[in-house]
């Protein structure tokens, strides 16, 4: 109770021990399956932690069935095009690819190139990144036949080496290849690289490592050419130019006359511009500067550019404003591409008529495909937002794939789902070709990979020279071939059965096509006429079969997805037995190790053989953990009750008539994910609800029976509620809320809004000791250590990390030179190391060895004539002895969350606390109202109270921990603080430069460590500052006391409940992911929130297991007392 701030008793030596307080009670039943059991051989202590960890542990074994089932990767095909472009007559074979217009490629790649740097840009003009890269449009302007300038549009996810595969193999990523980004992955599929290699070409390297986690370096299957090789890390985003300057250098030195003749094709990549926009977003001077060393650079390529050279420059995908990508919005998608030679690539009849003409000759193949609403399909594109007012051409990036093969005279690789670029091939071409075919298809000669596949004994060819329009039709025809042979493999493979219902539609408009085709070659036929029909139809096949492939770019195993759901299901009931054995008495111990039993012998018996029928054809592993636990959910449902009531009775209880409403916060928030809207906009959803309860709790206090308490749950709540309301000002907008969102977290660094939340951040960093030990104050508990700890130590450790976000600030906003830029980057690692070793060794390790924050002292009890009768020790801060230690280890956690979010994000954690902190009085404070009222309201109550001589009420007993609709506002609280910190259920809102706070470079495994904690800080926060709620206010029990210590089964209690909201939460996401896994925003909107609830739920798990720990320590402290 709040008002119970010190403990008095008479001196006295030799109390007796307490009594073990884990051990359940000895039934028959318990005695004669002792030995069955593995807990009863560990420690009495580990009972609560051992429980927590079946619980987290049955959550992991749910995620990784429905996972593998749900976000399963697309299944690679080995297969490689063989086809050999030079026939044995030494001819070209016109069915494997087209006569090469260059012998050599430059390939250069300017991550996060978005378009409009590229485009010309007419409306309301950027003066940071709009027209920096002028050379590609005024090249495309004054020189037409020989540079293409467009939209490049990426496929999500936007990350790097995703989009690398995508324009070397032409295929679809999946959902969860996102998270390879970081764990490259080596392309098991045909590509042009190794079509390349395979022709003799020589290839270098320069620039990002990723190519070489792609295309491995070394042994016989590598594509580069050794010496050829320059890699530089890609995850320093610090460094903006040391990779830029390797790139400029080596590729110029490569250009040289003198070093021609080393290579064939250069692949160069540079990463300054993408660093740039992650270190200060997108509108900062730094991003003006590498944009302008680009324009430099391509200049320079440009003046040096050979003949017989292609240069290619393409940006791997978008940024959003604040630099981040890997999401599906325009920002993240919409690249820029060039393509430029020193001789013609297209015919200049091309540009006779604008392609909105319909006297252009692709007039209305274009007017088709702009009929798409998908960005990614249509072939022009505007963009007014960013100032490109005009129509540009629009290409998909996976077009580049067929496109760069054709131009070098190489085979299109297979799974290759792009269409060659028509402009490219627009052109008059001398080709060998086989006798025209005539309208009898029995007499026809089979072409390979389309019409069939040839003889080993190609037939003599004659040249002709193919009109432009051939030259299209031929490429395209050349990539429909590939096509569908990968078709027809990929459908004939049991992983391929998802395609196989599209495979009617796409054979008949690939039948019309050929009929097209071989129509243009027969008499009484307009041969332009039947040539543009069977291009349209090529088109048409190749666009469909893509938009079928997209459809199901993930393949769903039901098997695993429902063994998922039911692991998930039963860990609900394994909560909530667990839950109510923690209240009802010690039996916790008893159903883990029922548990434990129950796993081994599932696993031993027949029903893992049965279950191994059902997982036939996939991993024996998924099998045993479906089964173990299973075995272990069916074992403690099963399991007899410690209580004496019956299962039914139990149902028929009070607690079951309060559990529906003690439930409708939690099946509100879980029924928001059956709605993409509602699930958009859970930020304002969850904040409502929070307050809604809250307020519920306001309107609660003005009946408390007493003014203190009344004024307590009253001016909490209210602080509360304004905490609130200002950790909701703070916050970034998802594509689908605008304009209903205005986005205030990202600040631009040196404006006034941005000096302004620094200075406060500072600040925030010297209060917040002072609001923990205000906290401590109220309960007389901030004695022994707490003084020091808070006030000195805590104190240091939060300006250390202010100190760190104010060098990175001021090295955002100013111009420093080389010395002063390394002095102040220097600066800064050191005082986020400073945190890192404080918060995680020191304090922790202080924290470890410190007694309880309480004072001892004697006083002496005297009559009334003043003469001493005894001595009498006195507790100062034994009512709060448990809460105020762990407060100190809670600190430590706050400190270290603190450094790795930027200032904004750290305001909004300082609400959080505050928030916390409120909810810890008010849920004390109403404890003890309820208790007032019902010993006033008690006929037995009011007996005691009037034959009282002391004349007071009877002492509330222990509280039991908060109940679950407490555990409910944690839960939302941690989730509003989750969107307040800059992040939405978006791959794009990772906050990715964290990774780097403390480490100059990537550092594993610390980097991911750090963007964890970054993204997931409101969860951990939350979940560490639950134990509070079983602590506060609650004295340890003496050992000169008989009761039985029940703090640990209150924390069992309180951490199975808090575990099962997220497990709830975890469960309704997947389920409705699975029933909408076909819906339009599957992949957009129920995927990530699917994800993030999975992560949130791990994240939880481990910290409520790992704080069990904590609770040994703390008892392990109090059993001195």
């Amino acid at each position: 109770m709040a008002s119970q701030a010190a403990a008095t008793w008479p001196a006295a030596p030799n109390n007796p021990s307490i009594p073990s307080t884990d051990q359940p009670s000895e039934s028959a039943l318990y005695r004669a399956r002792r030995w069955l059991h593995v807990l009863p051989f560990l420690p009495a202590g580990s009972t609560y932690l051992s429980a927590l960890t079946l619980l987290a542990l049955l959550h992991g074994i749910g995620l990784l069935l429905f996972t593998r089932g749900f976000l399963l990767t697309r299944k690679a095909l080995p297969n490689v095009n063989t086809c050999n472009p030079t026939a044995p007559s030494g001819n070209l074979d016109p069915s494997c690819s087209l006569p090469p217009t260059h012998d050599k490629l430059i390939f250069l790649v300017v991550d996060a190139l978005r378009a409009d740097f590229v485009l010309p840009v007419e409306g309301p003009a950027n003066p940071f990144y709009s027209n920096r890269i002028p050379l590609p449009a005024h090249l495309t302007r004054t020189q037409p036949t020989n540079s293409f300038l467009s939209h490049f549009i990426a496929d999500a996810p936007t990350t790097t080496l995703q989009r690398l595969k995508g324009m070397t193999t032409g295929s679809l990523p999946t959902f969860i290849d996102a998270g390879s980004n970081f764990a490259g992955e080596q392309a098991d599929e045909d590509n042009w690289l190794g079509q390349a290699k395979r022709a003799g070409k020589r290839i270098a390297l320069v620039g990002d490592e990723t190519w070489l986690n792609v295309f491995p370096r070394g042994g016989k299957d590598s594509v580069w050419q050794e010496g050829l090789v320059w890699p530089f890390d890609s995850f320093d985003v610090e460094d903006l130019d040391t990779v830029d300057r390797g790139v400029r250098e080596h590729l110029v030195e490569l250009l040289d006359e003198q070093r021609q003749r080393e290579w064939d094709i250069v692949i160069a990549h540079g990463l300054g511009l993408d660093h740039a926009g992650h270190r200060f977003g997108a509108e900062h001077r730094e991003t003006t500067r590498k944009l302008r060393e680009t324009e430099h650079l391509l200049r320079d390529v440009v003046e040096r550019l050979q003949e017989d050279t292609l240069l290619v420059v393409v940006g791997d995908h978008g940024m959003t404003d604040r630099g981040d990508h890997g999401g599906d919005s325009r920002d993240e998608v919409d690249a820029a591409l060039w393509v430029y030679s020193k001789t013609p690539l297209i015919d200049s009849s091309w540009f006779k008529h604008d392609l909105a003409s319909p006297r252009h000759p692709l007039a209305s193949l274009y007017a088709t495909a702009n009929g798409s609403s998908d960005v990614g399909d249509r072939v022009q594109l505007t963009w007014p937002e960013k100032g490109l007012l005009q129509v540009a051409r629009s290409v998909s990036q996976i077009d580049l794939v067929p496109t760069i093969s054709l131009l070098l005279g190489l085979p299109i690789p297979f799974g290759n789902l792009g269409l060659p670029i028509p402009e490219l091939f627009f052109r008059n071409v001398n080709l060998p070709v086989a006798p025209k075919p005539s309208t009898d298809a029995a007499t026809d000669k089979p072409k390979r990979g389309f019409f069939g596949f040839a003889s080993s004994q190609p037939e003599r060819r004659d040249q002709e020279t193919l009109s432009p329009l051939q030259t299209v039709l031929q490429a395209t025809l050349l990539a429909s071939s590939e096509l569908s042979n990968y078709l027809l493999t990929y459908t004939s493979l049991p992983s391929g059965k998802d395609l196989v219902s599209a495979m009617p539609e796409l054979s008949f408009i690939l039948e019309i096509a050929k009929s097209a085709y071989k129509g243009a070659h027969a008499p009484g036929h307009s041969r332009e006429e039947m040539e543009l029909r069977a291009l349209d139809k090529f088109w048409t096949f190749e666009r469909k079969a893509r938009e079928k492939a997209r459809l199901v770019w993930a393949r769903f195993d039901p098997v695993l997805m429902g063994a998922g759901l039911v692991a998930w299901c039963g860990s609900l009931i394994v909560a909530w037995r667990l839950a109510n054995a923690a209240k009802k008495g010690p039996g916790a111990r008893f159903l883990v190790g029922r548990a434990v039993e129950g796993g081994l012998i599932a696993l031993a018996s027949g029903l893992g053989i049965s279950a191994q029928g059902v997982f036939k054809g996939r991993p024996s592993g998924l099998a045993a953990a479906f089964v173990a636990a299973v075995g272990a959910e069916l074992a403690v449902f099963l399991a007899p009750s410690t209580s004496p009531l019956s299962l039914t009775t139990r149902l028929r209880g009070p607690l079951a008539r309060r559990a529906p409403a003690s439930l409708i916060p939690l099946v509100t928030h879980a029924a928001l994910f059956a709605s993409n809207s509602l699930t958009v906009f859970e930020d304002r959803i969850v904040l409502y609800l929070l307050a809604t309860l809250l307020s519920f709790g306001l309107i609660r206090g003005f009946a408390a029976p007493e003014a203190r308490l009344k004024n307590r749950i009253v001016a909490y709540s209210a602080i509360a509620l304004a905490s609130l309301r200002l950790m909701s000002w703070s916050t970034i907008c998802r594509e689908e809320q605008v304009p209903k969102c205005h986005p205030t977290f990202h600040l631009t660094p040196g404006s006034t809004p941005s000096i302004a939340v620094l200075v406060l951040s500072v600040i925030a960093s010297v209060v917040v000791p002072s609001i923990l030990r205000a906290s401590l104050t109220t309960s007389k508990s901030d004695e022994g250590v707490a003084p020091a700890f808070l006030g000195a130590g805590i104190r240091a450790l939060l300006l250390a990390a202010s100190a760190y976000w104010v060098a990175d600030s001021l090295l955002a906003a100013s111009s420093f030179e080389t010395t002063g830029t390394a002095v102040a980057s220097l600066a800064k690692t050191g005082f986020a190391r400073v945190v890192l070793v404080g918060g995680l060794l020191s304090a922790t390790l202080v924290w470890y060895l410190s007694p309880l924050c309480i004072r001892v002292q004697r006083e002496q009890v005297r009559n009334a004539g003043g003469m001493p009768i005894r001595t009498q020790i006195k507790v100062i801060g034994f009512a709060n002895a448990l809460g105020s230690s762990y407060l100190l280890f809670f600190a430590t956690i706050f400190v270290l969350l603190f450094l790795v979010l930027p200032p904004p994000a750290q305001l909004v954690l300082t609400l959080h606390l505050v928030v916390l902190l409120c909810l810890l009085e008010i849920f004390d404070s109403e404890r003890d109202a309820q208790h007032l009222t019902t010993a006033l309201t008690s006929a037995a109550s009011l007996e005691a109270f009037l034959n009282s001589d002391e004349g007071g009420l009877p002492p509330p007993p222990p509280h039991t921990g908060p109940t679950f609709v407490q555990i409910s506002m944690l839960a939302l609280l941690a989730h509003l603080s989750f969107f307040s910190t800059g992040h939405q259920a978006v791959i794009s809102s990772i906050q990715w430069s964290t990774a780097f706070i403390g480490f100059p470079s990537l550092t594993y495994p610390f980097s991911p460590i750090l963007v964890t904690l970054n993204t997931l800080a409101g969860f951990v926060l939350t979940a560490a500052a639950l134990p509070l709620f079983v602590f506060w206010n609650l004295s340890p029990t003496l050992k000169d006391q008989g009761a039985p210590m029940i703090v640990g089964r209150n924390l069992l209690r309180a951490g199975a409940g808090y575990m099962a909201y997220f497990a709830v939460l975890a469960l309704a996401s997947a389920t409705c992911s699975t029933w909408l896994r076909r819906h339009l925003m599957v992949w957009k909107i129920f995927a990530p929130r699917f994800m993030l609830a999975g992560v949130a739920l791990l994240a939880t798990d481990f910290v409520i297991a790992v704080l069990a720990m904590a609770w040994v320590k703390i008892s392990s402290k109090s059993a001195g007392l």
